[in-house]
């Protein structure tokens, strides 16, 4: 059996500055790319979509059905792409046809990966060298074990074409977003990249009917999971029982100046809690940015914003560009850092996850809090929740 994963050549890495002078060259990447990170002796296979030429290069990273646009751009031989609302890049040499550098997150101390692209416009994600044995359509009743307690349940939900499959896990902390990948006799290899996230899946089914698999996750996660087929298996209920009581807080928005919950008395106030690094994040305010301007004639919705540096220019930088970019035109504020979340709302039972909605009454009372997210990677898991979010503000807005 031939080996899934080439690690790459760390000779073949050119590292370079972009403030170094260079060259300019008309050779640019077009079309697509496979791509890869290098992590922990493991590839985390993407595809990358090129278009535009040198003053307006345009890149989009592919996961399944996901289409997520970066800002691209040519310095010398050197592509550089900034990935979407995340602090973090893909860095590298375009040089024959190939890209060599790598994967940087920009507010971590040497978080650094290797990165490689090359054209391929069918090669698939991962290269296998058998047929699929097994169909892993369906739903799966899956247990990660994280290191930090209890095995944590999880819905897998999969759909599969071939040797082709994609599909994600749904956490009661959020789903993993948009996996795609290949089966290979009865082992299926998926992953996903979006710029702050770098996962890879490996599942082998045994004769059984269970499934047993590694979960990677960037330069140091390294965890089990098991996974049973079960068409009726869901996820815990994650709303968070409550004091109902009123509640108030006060914090800048990105202008500097104090905003309090109190303000906004006399209307339902969503308060979202939100963080600029977050994937799952992302994709709630993609849809609460169209939300709110169907729905604002009848609630507010205030951002919380827990960033991951304690420095308050940075935070309101990141912050701003997501709010920009992800269409959402309601206020943010700076409410400190990561850590800070839990110790802001003693009022919630249990753990908060990012991102999480607390619904405010008219009086300014903590009424319902639904936490962790599962977006339109999860299909049904999102459209139930849409539904369940919409009953919850109609109870809002009739008091």
């Amino acid at each position: 059996m031939i080996n899934k994963y080439f690690p790459l050549s760390l000779l073949s890495i050119f590292f370079f500055s972009c403030e170094q002078e260079q060259e300019q060259t008309n050779e640019i990447p077009q079309g697509r790319y496979r791509a890869a990170i290098e992590l922990q002796g493991q590839e985390v296979p993407f595809f990358i979509e090129f278009d535009g030429d040198e003053n307006n290069l345009q890149a989009y990273i592919l996961n399944s059905d996901e289409r997520l646009e970066t800002d691209a751009s040519i310095n010398g031989d050197s592509v550089i792409l900034e990935m979407n609302v995340f602090d973090a890049s893909l860095r590298g040499k375009f040089e024959n046809g190939k890209i060599n550098g790598e994967w940087v997150k920009h507010y971590v101390d040497n978080y650094r990966a290797p990165f490689t692209a090359n054209q391929s416009d069918s090669n698939p994600r991962f290269s296998t060298d058998g047929e699929a044995e097994h169909d892993f359509s369906g739903r799966w009743e899956t247990y990660f074990n994280l290191g930090n307690g209890d095995p944590r349940p999880a819905v897998g939900k999969f759909t599969q074409e071939g040797s082709s499959l994609q599909g994600s896990f749904a956490l009661p902390s959020g789903d993993f977003r948009y996996l795609e990948g290949n089966v290979d006799g009865n082992t299926f290899y998926l992953s996903t990249f979006n710029g702050e996230e770098a996962k890879l899946f490996i599942g082998e089914l045994d004769e059984n009917g269970k499934v047993t698999g590694k979960y990677f996750n960037g330069l140091t996660g390294n965890y089990s999971f098991t996974a049973t087929r079960n068409e009726g298996f869901n996820l815990p209920d994650k709303d968070r029982e409550v004091a109902s009581e009123t509640i108030d807080f006060t914090y800048p928005d990105l202008d500097g100046n104090d905003v309090s919950l109190s303000d906004y008395r006399g209307k339902p106030v969503l308060v979202q809690i939100f963080g600029s690094w977050c994937p799952n994040c992302m994709d709630e305010t993609k849809y609460m940015g169209e939300w709110y301007e169907e729905n604002k004639d009848k609630v507010e919705i205030v951002a919380l914003a827990f960033e991951k540096k304690d420095d308050f220019d940075y935070a309101k930088n990141r912050v701003q560009k997501s709010s920009e970019r992800l269409g959402a035109n309601y206020p943010f504020l700076i409410a400190g850092q990561e850590k800070d979340l839990k110790a802001a709302f003693p009022q919630v039972e249990g753990p908060l996850y990012f991102p999480s909605m607390l619904y405010v009454d008219s009086e300014g009372r903590l009424v319902d809090v639904h936490t962790g997210f599962n977006g339109p990677s999860t299909g049904e898991l999102f459209e139930e929740w849409k539904k369940e979010h919409d009953e919850k503000v109609e109870k809002l807005v009739k008091g």
